[in-house]
């Protein structure tokens, strides 16, 4: 298991992964709401880090209604606010500007939980103001994992045998790198690979340091489920294909915390299907420059994109860039000669054009691409 994962190739993924999924959710809707956000992505731990983030914006906005000017310890005054708080959850309404920076901190800390669970915990443990790990922390952290649940159950599990509500946040840590060394804890990572390249392809070789590249491959032993008392709300299961959920139906909490049980307690149960990948979807044999004279024969400043394309590399371009489209290609190569400069082409390329086609943006084709676009404005 590697130490960490390649921080720029993370980043990269996570905004490739998450400008595909926005493109397609926000086509025909200005909103998103919370029963959509529980199948946003294939990929359930992503969906959960997402409805984590909320919790928390949730429960601080609760704190933010408390003034000293009134009795907020007052039953009635208690009761209503709750009543409150439990209605407006079931009417979440995010925009994509707001759902954009919670989808990519969600995509990143999903890698990191598969590739490296003992740094993920860690990072939790420590995000708390707060010295002390405490068992509810450990409840809500163990609730929002769905990757390698059994090591989090486990965690929670060395804190109540402690027989103490709670511990420094160094001895849960210390945890942490004990219980990383039962792999029978680990699940097996070839079914979320699969489900992260559903959306977008993913490359171990620039994620995961090489060395590791091969482990990341390998199967886990299988494990006993262990069940316990929220499993109950986060059922064990895998996303492959989004589904229709009915709408959230309210609990009734003891505390204000337990509110988030209306946006994550009502989990659809959906079989799973199997799906072609991105990359054999799209995949196209690339002609070489062998194979037409005229392939890569491009000049150092050029002044328009589409009249310095040479026959062999439109035909790659068509081919491998735009589903054998040459209208679609057309109208691409049209906007991107009209732009002003190459940071707005560039945007154009990743946050359109790669995510609508699902490009390898390590492939050859878009190389050969950028570099044309790179030299219109040198």
């Amino acid at each position: 298991m590697p130490n960490n994962l390649n921080s720029i190739a993370l980043n990269q993924y996570a905004a490739r992964f998450s400008t595909t999924i926005l493109n397609e959710v926000y086509r025909s809707q200005d909103i998103v709401t919370g029963a959509e956000l529980l199948k946003i992505t294939p990929v359930r731990q992503v969906n959960l880090g997402i409805l984590n983030r909320l919790f928390e914006q949730w429960k601080t906005n609760a704190e933010s209604f408390r003034s000293i000017y009134f009795d907020f310890e007052n039953e009635e005054v208690k009761e209503a606010l709750e009543a409150f708080m439990n209605i407006a959850s079931q009417h979440i309404a995010v925009k994509r500007s707001d759902l954009e920076p919670l989808l990519l901190d969600s995509v990143k800390d999903a890698l990191k939980l598969l590739f490296t669970p003992e740094i993920y915990f860690e990072e939790k443990i420590r995000a708390a103001s707060e010295t002390d790990f405490t068992i509810e922390k450990a409840e809500q952290l163990v609730k929002y994992t769905h990757i390698h649940h059994a090591m989090g159950d486990a965690l929670l599990q060395k804190l109540v045998d402690s027989g103490s509500d709670s511990v420094y946040q160094t001895q849960a840590t210390s945890w942490i790198y004990e219980i990383k060394n039962n792999a029978g804890l680990l699940d097996d990572k070839e079914p979320y690979l699969i489900q992260f390249g559903e959306i977008f392809p993913l490359n171990l070789d620039e994620l995961v340091p090489k060395e590791d590249t091969k482990s990341a491959h390998a199967h886990s032993a299988s494990r006993h489920e262990s069940k316990s008392f929220f499993d109950s709300a986060f059922i064990e299961q895998e996303v492959t294909k989004p589904v229709t959920i009915s709408s959230p139906v309210p609990s009734a909490p003891q505390r204000a915390e337990s509110g988030v049980a209306v946006l994550s307690e009502i989990i659809a149960k959906t079989n799973a299907q199997e799906r072609e990948s991105v990359n054999s979807r799209y995949k196209v044999d690339i002609p070489r420059p062998s194979e037409d004279k005229s392939y890569g024969t491009i000049p150092m400043k050029v002044e328009s994109i589409a009249s310095s394309i040479p026959l062999g590399q439109r035909f790659m371009f068509v081919n491998q860039l735009f589903s054998k489209n040459s209208e679609h290609f057309d109208k691409a190569i049209y906007e991107l000669d009209s732009v002003k400069s190459f940071e707005e082409a560039k945007n154009l390329i990743w946050h359109r054009y790669a995510s609508k086609y699902a490009w390898d943006v390590n492939g050859e084709a878009v190389l050969e691409l950028l570099n044309i676009v790179k030299r219109k404005f040198n």
